[in-house]
């Protein structure tokens, strides 16, 4: 499961400027950083009762 809006910005992130066009590729190769990156922040988040409105981010 992803965080909507991070994957949002990842899909961004993979855009090739030549084409316009997705570089899977690219996606392929950087999910798993992505994925790591966002579950830390997700943790960090939780961790410090840090509230951010519309991330479906839950808190104590």
């Amino acid at each position: 499961m992803v965080q909507r809006d991070l994957y949002s910005s990842f899909l961004l992130y993979c855009i090739d400027l030549n084409t316009n066009k997705i570089d899977k590729n690219k996606c392929i190769h950087e999910f798993e950083k992505q994925y790591k990156n966002q579950n830390e922040t997700i943790e960090y988040i939780q961790m410090n009762q840090i509230k951010v409105m519309n991330s479906g981010i839950r808190v104590n």
